[in-house]
């Protein structure tokens, strides 16, 4: 008997042959592993969706998008098939201004490139294996600056044109589509590209298409979901060019590859391998250091290299056979371990020794492997991308439900609260002394003249005021006509209108008297005025008092809302009003003096308190006609806005906005009766019917080496993640 076996045959089955493709576009960069399984073509993974702007970014894009596409196979693949925008190709090869920018980035990550497929060609092909049929729609390619639009007929890209986006989509697609002048158009958009298309969906879909061009039905939108052109680079074009490389693949609906004239091929690859890679619009510049692909190399060499077949003499480090790999001989490196405790069985005969390892082991090993099947556990994480549904509606908010409208039951409670808070001033304001002095009136006029207090007194430029502090009368002149005499009022007590050291004017200085002409009264400055200053402080201005009092507003809505919460915990508080005051009080006034500005406030708030249960089941109710069959929305992922609500015939309205991601309905018993026994590589096709579907990744208990590379029986779970 050969115990070899009973472990497995050493000769290990080669791990499949798998193949790149990546998408670049605009700006975004998109990636998939895929491999030829049974003769049929399979997305193994998708990558991540990168960004780029420039050569470096596209490379490390490209470089982060596809280890995240091979991070499930432990091999480096290479061979990989482009897909590239419309723009970027010219007579079947890559446009002479890309070819650098291509080649540089196949140099710099060692790829090996086997043909190259426009996405249009390759998604409108795709169309027709999904759908059955060859489709005639009109392709929308949107990017980030413009929009390519592509006439498709039949299943065949007939024209495109590229339009600059102008913030109005549904403007720039009819621009497109009015330069090309089509016989019919067809009443079918069909939009790719995007991270996410929503918003550009309803602009196709609420333009008038029929009144604008010769539509003769209103189109139908549709959104393919982002994976859909990079699996259809890999799944079309890139099944031409395995074909191309001798693959066998089991697909009748994709075409054999033509050559580079014939107009029905998606994929640039020529029937004869053409003399030079060159002719594929791939170029290399002559360097000194080691690259995959030498300049000038004929192109069946390249092919024959990524085969693995050898053309010297030399040994390979890699021999391979049929259904064998075997790998050179390598160094052994001697490693002591520490000393292992000495024990001994004791002594049987050797023949019952042999005879018992043979019984007992096979034994040990099935029952462990049948433990396992039926004990162990696996949890497979099955990542999706959601399908979103958004909607508006009018609702009732009342106390009890409300006929002919949805209406959601709330209470209307009153909230109160108080906040004493400060802000430090950010205004300025001039302060200081207003100069005094005394002065003698005089006056010339034969009647006396009775100054009050206030009364002005001005300078000769009328620059400075002053006022009188106290009333006071000046006697009259003295009526001798030979020797007239002005009556006089000495010691007369002024100070100046303003503050400011500028009012500090000089003995002797000449002032008039209130509205009176200086040829009936005058006043002279007894002495200097002294005691005018002035000085820059900080102060109160309106922006302070409005910030204080927002900050303190703000304090009173959080201490509603954390009374609300308290008092009906899962509830949420609607305000009805701004908080109304009942104290507002500042420690300044406006303008003064000082650093900091204090309020002390007091308010109260109407609102109304609803459960958000009872919101989520009211807009579940609503939007279910939305969702279509084989989905379903959860209250975690369903966003609800309500907008302040009205009063209108006694009642409440509002409009609320809704934001759902769906997930995808799946029979987990059923799911489960699929993949129990079966080897984790062999069963990501159960999961590509789950709509949106991504990857899964499948983690087993316990981690048996060998063994659990099988599912278990029982004890299968599943978990929805969306991306």
């Amino acid at each position: 008997m050969n115990l070899v076996n009973l472990f497995g045959n050493k000769n290990k089955t080669p791990e499949p042959e798998y193949f790149l493709a990546l998408e670049i576009h605009e700006s975004l960069i998109k990636s998939a592993l895929w491999e030829i399984l049974e003769g049929q073509p399979e997305v193994v993974n998708v990558g991540s969706y990168e960004s780029w702007t420039d050569e470096e970014s596209l490379i490390n894009g490209v470089d982060s998008s596809l280890d995240q596409a091979i991070k499930v196979i432990k091999s480096q693949p290479k061979r990989i098939i482009f897909g590239l925008p419309d723009s970027w190709m010219e007579a079947d090869k890559i446009h002479q201004t890309k070819t650098k920018l291509i080649t540089h980035l196949c140099k710099e990550l060692g790829l090996d490139p086997i043909g190259v497929v426009t996405t249009n060609r390759a998604v409108a092909h795709y169309l027709k294996k999904r759908e059955g049929m060859p489709p005639t729609v009109i392709l929308l390619e949107v990017y980030t600056s413009k929009v390519a639009v592509s006439y498709v007929y039949l299943g065949e890209v007939k024209n495109t044109e590229e339009v600059a986006r102008s913030g109005d989509l549904a403007h720039d697609v009819e621009e497109g589509l009015t330069r090309m002048d089509l016989p019919n158009y067809p009443a079918r958009f069909i939009l790719t590209n995007g991270n996410s298309l929503e918003e550009e969906s309803q602009q196709i879909t609420a333009f008038p298409w029929t009144e604008r061009l010769p539509f003769k039905h209103i189109p139908k939108v549709e959104v393919l979901p982002i994976d859909f052109s990079i699996k259809s680079i890999a799944l079309t074009g890139g099944v031409e060019a395995v074909q191309f490389l001798g693959v066998p693949v089991v697909d009748d609906d994709v075409p054999v590859a033509r050559p580079l004239a014939t107009d029905d091929s998606n994929l640039v690859v020529p029937v004869e391998a053409p003399s030079t890679i060159e002719e594929l619009g791939f170029s290399y510049e002559e360097t000194d250091a080691p690259r995959d692909i030498p300049a000038a190399t004929p192109i069946e060499e390249v092919l024959e290299e990524s085969n693995f077949e050898t053309v010297d003499n030399t040994e390979p480090e890699f021999a391979f056979s049929d259904d064998v790999v075997e790998t050179a001989p390598k160094p052994k490196i001697a490693i002591k371990l520490p000393p292992i405790p000495k024990f001994s069985f004791p002594k049987l005969p050797k023949f019952q020794v042999s005879w018992l390892a043979l019984l007992i082991l096979p034994v040990l090993l099935g029952a462990g492997f049948a433990t396992y099947l039926f004990f162990g556990q696996a949890m497979v994480t099955i990542h999706f991308l959601p399908q979103k549904i958004s909607s508006q509606i009018g609702i009732a908010i009342a106390e009890t439900p409300q006929a002919g409208i949805p209406t959601l039951i709330a209470t209307k409670k009153t909230f109160s609260g108080t906040a004493n808070e400060s802000v430090s001033t950010t205004g300025t304001a001039t302060v200081g002394d207003k100069a005094t002095g005394t002065i003698t009136i005089a006056n010339k006029s034969i009647a006396p003249i009775i100054l009050k207090a206030g009364a002005t007194i001005t300078n000769d430029t009328g620059k400075y005021i002053y006022t009188l502090i106290n009333p006071v009368t000046v006697a009259s002149a003295s009526s001798d006509p030979i020797d007239p005499v002005s009556g006089k009022a000495t010691g007369v007590q002024v100070t100046a209108v303003k503050i400011g050291a500028e009012y500090n004017l000089t003995k002797s200085t000449i002032f008039s008297v209130d509205n009176f002409s200086k040829s009936i009264a005058a006043a002279i400055a007894e002495t200097d005025f002294t005691g005018g200053t002035s000085r820059t402080v900080n102060a109160v201005s309106k922006s302070d008092q409005d910030k204080v009092l927002g900050v303190a507003t703000d304090k009173i809505k959080s201490q509603v809302k954390t009374d609300s919460e308290a008092q009906t915990p899962g509830y949420i508080t609607l305000p009805l009003s701004d908080i109304q005051f009942t104290k507002k009080t500042f420690d300044h006034n406006l303008n003064e003096e000082a650093t900091t500005v204090g309020l002390n406030l007091e308010g109260s708030l109407d609102a109304l308190v609803y459960s958000e249960d009872s919101l989520y089941t009211l807009v579940a109710e609503q939007i279910k006609d939305q969702i279509p069959t084989g989905s379903y929305t959860t209250k975690e992922s369903t966003t609800i806005t309500v907008e302040n609500p009205t009063k209108a015939n006694g009642q409440y309205q509002a409009k609320i906005t809704i934001a759902a991601s769906l997930f995808p309905k799946i029979d987990e018993v059923k799911l489960a009766g699929y993949i129990k026994g079966k080897q984790t590589s062999k069963v990501r096709h159960f999961f590509e019917p789950i709509g949106g579907f991504q990857s899964a990744d499948i983690k087993i208990y316990p981690p048996i080496p060998l063994i659990t590379q099988i599912l278990p029986l029982n004890n299968i779970n599943f978990e929805l993640v969306s991306n």
